[in-house]
């Protein structure tokens, strides 16, 4: 009877394993660098389960990388995770966005090296960073599809 018992006891707890999430450990970046962030997906948003992840944020897309410009962080084997920005205050320099670009008629993932105002119009000047100059063009807030919020490898 005990022996059912603990089976039963057993089998509980990998069933249950399989629908509680995770403990996160922490991870630290030493430096004394300063950097104004924002923070799009709350950390107690993000659930990892043995067999899945879950982030429960609204409005957060996903897209397939198509080339290197980004290496090597983000890849053309990359997936990067995506949101919507509500407006442009919520873009700053280090953040990598995706926009359209007239000039290749596809949309680009890139990082923001300057934000630029004239006349009321907010705009951005972006690189790649596997690339050794800045692009050729300035993207209008308008253009602006998605602000990178996570990258799967």
């Amino acid at each position: 009877m005990n022996g059912l018992v603990g089976v039963v006891i057993l089998l509980l707890g990998v069933l249950a394993g399989q629908f509680l999430p995770l403990e996160a450990g922490e991870r630290l970046a030493l430096s004394d660098l300063s950097v104004d962030s924002t923070s799009r997906i709350p950390f107690e948003r993000i659930k990892v389960y043995p067999t899945e992840v879950s982030i429960d944020v609204a409005g957060v897309h996903y897209a397939k990388v198509a080339s290197n410009s980004m290496a090597p962080l983000i890849t053309d084997t990359s997936t990067v995770l995506e949101k919507a920005p509500q407006n442009a205050d919520e873009i700053q320099v280090g953040d990598v966005i995706s926009f359209y670009e007239p000039s290749v008629d596809g949309i680009v993932l890139h990082l923001v090296i300057e934000k630029l105002e004239s006349e009321g119009e907010v705009s951005f000047r972006t690189q790649g960073t596997a690339n050794p100059e800045p692009d050729p063009w300035i993207v209008s807030y308008s253009n602006v599809k998605g602000v990178l919020v996570g990258v799967l490898k």
